[in-house]
């Protein structure tokens, strides 16, 4: 139910003490909480009477940006709940004040968008605010966001201190140890520094706190020694058992999947590369919100909470799922002009080829080497993100080469569907490279992990060449191959093979 009140227009988008006792007059009358909706220039544009009816009409467009929202409590409690708060992040809003009708006491929150952090003032009796210069007040959390960001750059320069943690069913397994050591490997991509590893022999889980709590207790002790900033965990933590340990360990909490996040979230460059991140964002903290509590200080900077998803991180369910909703239709254009230039490459008759291959095996050096490529090379797991695409000559004969994100092992599903309008692409190609790392002890595994999600993508049947690419690290003579699917050896670095690798695609295709 929507009223129009009478109200009068007030000083700057301000509470006065006329309009205080109209709303508390008709909150009393009626039973029931009302919000208004102030303009820059004091006027008020909505009155809704009860909040839960607010909360279906605020995605309407007709609320106008950067404007004020006041909240009557019938309660005792005047500080903004985390709707009120996700409303004020969400919509822009210059303010959000709720009002105890019983204390008589008000709390103003502004949403300060350089840190992403909620600023309150309050709460105070309401006669307080009616004398506020609410301008003034702005300006000066700008400033202060301001000052604080600085101080806030300064702190992201110093690198992160980190422990891996690891639970392991036997003392002696070379994947575990293979697996522990990629993460390292994924925290070196990240910016953090490994300080120390800790790995606990187990038969099974503990549900609350993933080690023992004896184990977790004992890794308190080496943060305090160690100076330990933020605790990663390679296995897949519950909401719970994050919970659990953040306030054990008094630090940060995080496991593989947010690693690997946040470098997704620091080498997206395209616009759909950073929708395709924070759709993995928020796949990922949806489940995880009722278990972390939704506090706010998981907004602060660092490992896991970077990206052009990190603004969402504490925003309700509801709005969550929105957004989900919103990007999901945004990658769904992005597959529709996919589909028209496929379309158009089908009609012109130009053969497409895709390398796919298990991260850091070379893929983006031999699409250099091919096509000439300029795609980023690093010695990095993830090293590049976004897809790259380029027209390829050899013996008269032409074709389409396309670079893809890079697989690893126990990718979480929710991360291969945010991806899936860049890898969808694969299913569509007319030959398929897999660029194994021969210099790699388990690049066997690794053909195995990148040929499974191949699988998932519904890309099992088209015809595949193995290229083996490092050779210039390993003694062929003492490398055994026993391969019975078309392979080439190469090293993308010095150019051996390729001209070899070339006739066979120009063959295939």
């Amino acid at each position: 139910m929507i009223q129009k009140l009478k109200f009068h227009q007030t000083e700057e988008y301000m509470i006065d003490e006329f309009v205080y006792n109209t709303l508390k007059e008709f909150s009393v009358n009626l039973n029931k909480e009302i919000a208004i909706v102030l303009n820059r220039k004091g006027r008020i544009e909505e009155v809704i009477i009860e909040k839960k009816e607010f909360a279906e009409l605020e995605n309407q467009d007709s609320f106008p940006k950067k404007a004020a929202l006041i909240f009557t409590r019938l309660s005792s409690v005047s500080h903004p709940s985390m709707l009120d708060l996700s409303t004020l992040i969400m919509k822009k809003y210059d303010y959000v004040m709720t009002i105890s009708l019983k204390t008589e006491e008000a709390t103003i929150a502004f949403w300060g968008s350089l840190l992403k952090e909620v600023e309150t003032v309050g709460p105070h009796k309401i006669e307080y605010f009616y004398n506020l210069d609410i301008s003034s007040k702005i300006s000066e959390v700008d400033e202060k966001q301001r000052e604080r960001e600085k101080v806030h750059e300064t702190l992201t320069e110093k690198e992160e201190r980190a422990l891996l943690v690891d639970v392991w069913p036997k003392s002696s397994s070379e994947l575990d140890r293979h697996l522990l050591e990629e993460l390292e490997s994924l925290c070196k991509t990240a910016g953090v520094k490994v300080i120390d590893k800790v790995v606990q022999v187990r038969r099974s889980i503990d549900p609350a706190y993933f080690i023992g709590k004896g184990k977790a207790e004992e890794i308190l002790s080496i943060c305090q020694q160690k100076d330990i900033d933020v605790v990663i965990f390679n296995r897949e933590l519950s909401p719970a058992q994050i919970k659990n340990l953040e306030e054990l360990l008094l630090r940060k909490v995080i496991d593989r999947t947010d690693v690997i996040l946040d470098i997704f979230a620091r080498r997206a460059k395209t616009k759909e590369g950073k929708l395709q991140v924070e759709l993995a964002q928020l796949l990922t903290l949806l489940p995880r919100l009722r278990g972390t509590g939704v506090l706010l200080s998981r907004l602060g900077g660092g490992i896991g909470t970077r990206g052009p998803g990190e603004t969402k991180l504490e925003i309700d369910r509801r709005h969550i799922q929105r957004r989900i909703e919103e990007i999901k239709k945004e990658l769904e254009k992005v597959k529709k002009n996919r589909e028209v230039q496929r379309k158009s490459r089908i009609e012109n008759q130009v053969p497409v080829v895709s390398i796919i291959g298990y991260t850091n095996a070379g893929k983006s050096t031999l699409m250099n080497r091919i096509s000439k490529a300029d795609v980023l090379v690093e010695d990095k797991l993830f090293a590049t993100l976004d897809t790259t695409t380029r027209r390829v000559y050899h013996k008269g004969k032409e074709f389409l080469l396309t670079d893809t994100v890079g697989f690893i092992r126990n990718l979480p599903h929710h991360l291969v569907e945010a991806f899936s309008s860049t890898l969808e692409e694969v299913k569509y190609s007319n030959l398929i490279l897999n660029v194994v790392d021969i210099s790699d002890p388990y690049y066997y595994d690794h053909i195995k992990v990148s040929e499974d999600l191949l699988k998932q993508l519904g890309a099992e049947n088209i015809p595949l060449i193995r290229v083996y690419n490092k050779i210039d690290k390993v003694d062929l003579s003492s490398v055994d191959v026993f391969d019975n699917l078309p392979h080439v050896f190469v090293s993308a670095r010095d150019g051996r093979g390729i001209d070899t690798l070339l006739d066979m695609i120009v063959e295939r295709i």
